[in-house]
């Protein structure tokens, strides 16, 4: 196969994390060094809309993601902070925090 192939077909439709934050599914809650820190809509109006409360998330997040992980690739990194609730995702474009739901 060739490398200019895309082997899923022509891509239909994008639907970028800005255009998510302009429509208010993802919220921009800060930076973490040139990382966009971002919740779901559905997380951040479930009780982290106080700063100190998703503050202590974020914290929890960042250091559970610093520790490697066998499933760790070099463009994706998940944690699951709490069981069927809380999940972090780092990837290229910043750190999520969601419900599981949510992905």
């Amino acid at each position: 196969m060739n490398n200019d192939e895309n082997i899923f077909g022509e891509v239909i439709s994008v639907y970028t994390q800005e255009q998510a934050i302009e429509d208010g599914v993802l919220i921009h809650a800060g930076e973490c060094g040139k990382q966009k820190v971002l919740f779901t809509s559905n997380l951040f109006y479930d009780g982290f809309e106080d700063l100190q409360k998703r503050t202590a998330l974020v914290k929890r997040g960042l250091e559970m993601l610093k520790k490697d992980d066998p499933e760790d690739t070099s463009y994706m990194r998940l944690r699951v902070i709490e069981k069927g609730k809380i999940w972090v995702i780092w990837n290229t474009e910043g750190i999520t925090f969601m419900k599981p739901e949510d992905y």
